[in-house]
């Protein structure tokens, strides 16, 4: 990615560290020492999370390397092995968390149980902010952060409701915090697989895409785009142009049109002229695997 100071990344990404760090020490400590079973699925969580975001960290910095011989276009895609360890940390956690509830048995709870609980809330709330502040390849990690949020304050109600009232409420919330794992492991799944199916950028995207090489004096008859991320495309395009255009002046519109669309768009398109004569030295070829016809 031009324009990146790695130095600023890297320490950005340090304090997010240390801060999920803080986080995930307050919960943990807190579910050892005061008996909520709703706070220990919270602390189970923590570490995943923690687990999640060293993952996302390491993945995300290598998906910012150039081009290089075994990588063409780039290692943006490298960024879906965050995505990937944040799946499988969870998921471990999920079935820890299912063993540890499935047979209950009374216990007492705490007053320090919803203590820890607000202090954790407060530090991933500091965490979830600065994680959506970097874009789509920290955008699962802070879903599952906002997790911590969510049962941060479930462990606050059903912690304090178990030290007045029973213990059962607790354990209600326990598997309540469970189930919302799963689920959101289903749902960034599912977000995952459609992201890695090549699917087309938005519609009013490719319009803008086309209708820049039209600007430019090229004609597009035949397209094909992939979003390599929410906010990186790839692609190619063929057009037509007049047979006495000369290879010169075919050469400047089409590096112009590329230039437009990777600036404007950070789309890294090429475009190649269907197979007609062009006058000058020799002719231009296009065309190939299949497009989509614009005709």
């Amino acid at each position: 990615m031009a324009g990146v100071d790695l130095r600023v990344v890297k320490r950005r990404l340090a304090v997010l560290f240390a801060l999920a760090a803080v986080a995930a020490s307050v919960k943990i400590v807190g579910g050892i020492l005061f008996g909520s079973k709703s706070l220990l699925i919270d602390a189970l969580t923590s570490m995943a999370n923690l687990a999640a975001l060293a993952a996302t960290i390491e993945y995300f910095l290598k998906s910012l390397r150039p081009p290089d011989e075994d990588h063409h276009f780039g290692h943006r895609r490298l960024a879906y092995g965050g995505i990937i360890v944040t799946l499988m940390a969870y998921s471990f956690v999920g079935g820890v968390a299912i063993m540890e509830l499935i047979k209950p048995h009374p216990y007492r709870i705490s007053v320090g149980a919803p203590i820890f609980a607000s202090i954790g809330f407060a530090a991933y709330l500091a965490v979830i902010l600065i994680a959506r502040r970097w874009g789509s390849s920290f955008l699962p990690y802070s879903l599952f952060t906002v997790t911590e949020l969510i049962e941060s304050g479930v462990v606050i109600v059903s912690s304090m409701a178990g030290v007045i009232c029973s213990y059962l409420v607790d354990y209600i919330g326990a598997w309540g915090l469970t189930a919302y794992i799963f689920y959101e492991l289903v749902d960034i799944a599912r977000d995952t697989i459609r992201k890695l199916s090549d699917i087309a950028p938005p519609r009013t995207t490719v319009e803008r895409i086309l209708s820049i090489v039209r600007e430019t004096g090229l004609q597009p008859v035949r397209v094909r785009l992939r979003m390599v991320d929410d906010s990186t495309l790839h692609g190619d395009i063929v057009v037509r142009v007049p047979e006495d255009t000369d290879i010169r002046v075919v050469n400047r519109l089409i590096a112009e049109a590329e230039d437009r669309v990777r600036r404007e768009l950070n789309a890294d398109v090429s475009i190649t002229v269907e197979a007609e004569e062009v006058a000058g030295e020799g002719c231009w070829e296009g065309g190939g695997a299949p497009h989509r016809s614009l005709s």
